[in-house]
């Protein structure tokens, strides 16, 4: 049975879609497909918003991945049920999914806390900068899925 990884933003518009779109072509490069299943959510997602234009951008040009077709979606009861893991962007993330659903608490975890990443455990919001905050963002949270694969 597949794995069920939930990455976690705030808006799903632009860090949680980052993630989901590079780790699958993470395990898509690797043949690993049928191991995981993979998708985002925010946890104050307006439904259906189209991820940010940046997003869009740094994807297509670094990573020649298409996210013009993502939309938005808000994390739910049903996310936090069939998630095996839940990889938050921030500890702010992670403390507002424990404090509405207790029971997810094993399973949910800071992204950098999860691969033992030392020192502030956030990855920045690159919402509303430009092209380069939002590459280095694109680029760090490769990084931290790399670690993410080894450790699973």
């Amino acid at each position: 049975m597949a794995k069920r990884i939930v990455f976690v933003c705030t808006g799903n518009t632009c860090r949680s879609p980052m993630a989901e779109a590079i780790f699958k072509d993470i395990i898509a490069e690797k043949g690993l497909e049928e191991e995981f299943e993979v998708y985002s959510a925010g946890v104050y997602a307006f439904d259906k918003d189209p991820a940010s234009y940046q997003a869009i951008e740094v994807m297509k040009k670094e990573f020649n991945i298409d996210l013009k077709h993502h939309r938005a979606k808000v994390l739910d009861y049903s996310d936090i049920e069939k998630a095996d893991l839940i990889l938050t962007m921030t500890r702010r993330h992670k403390n507002m999914i424990i404090d509405v659903f207790p029971e997810a608490a094993d399973k949910v975890h800071v992204l950098k806390e999860f691969v033992g990443v030392k020192g502030d455990p956030d990855v920045i919001d690159p919402f509303g900068q430009d092209y380069d905050v939002y590459k280095n963002c694109a680029y760090e949270i490769e990084e931290l899925l790399l670690k993410v694969l080894e450790k699973l």
